[in-house]
């Protein structure tokens, strides 16, 4: 959810005239917030959480380009802590899942990714046209990937569908072979 669909939001529940006056509440709140930080003191909104801000110890690191040691310097952040009911929101969302976690969820997707990479060098090998196959691997990979970037909706969605999908691939992998 981003800043306007926030706003749209609260203008809905608080019962605000306009958009604008919602756009303006959530402004406030996000300043007062920022300049509490800046001040150095933690905000705690009772039943959210608490932001504060934290100091990051100095360390080394690797640089990714070349692999080469280097000195992170110590910075401060922002650390968000979140409060109790907060908390109980994300694990029931979490049960609407199905008690998936979202890692777990993402690790499914990466699984199916790596088998639809394994039938597409399968099909290649029994000569398959490549462009054909390459337009069937982007087509799958794109709704897997379109999928994972939808949440809990997309993930209630796979569970429903992949034993069926996983199916059709079987049987399509199965006939591809059957011809060749």
């Amino acid at each position: 959810m981003g800043k306007e669909a926030l706003a749209e939001m609260i203008r809905d529940k608080a019962g605000l005239a306009d958009k604008a006056q919602a756009m303006a509440a959530v402004d406030a709140i996000v300043g007062s917030i920022s300049e509490e930080l800046a001040g150095g003191n933690p905000v705690a909104l009772k039943n959210f959480g608490t932001f504060c801000v934290v100091t990051r110890a100095g360390r080394t690191g690797k640089n990714p380009r070349t692999g080469e040691p280097m000195v992170i310097q110590p910075k401060k952040a922002v650390k968000f802590t979140p409060g109790k009911e907060l908390k109980e929101a994300a694990e029931a969302s979490g049960q609407e899942w199905g008690d998936s976690h979202w890692l777990d969820y993402r690790s499914l997707v990466r699984t199916v990714e790596g088998q639809l990479r394994e039938i597409k060098a399968g099909l290649a090998k029994c000569g398959v046209g490549k462009e054909r196959l390459q337009s069937l691997y982007d087509a799958a990979a794109g709704r897997l990937r379109g999928l994972s970037q939808n949440g809990g909706q997309a993930f209630q969605e796979m569970r429903k569908g992949f034993s069926a999908a996983f199916a059709e691939l079987r049987e399509a992998f199965k006939k591809a072979v059957d011809r060749f």
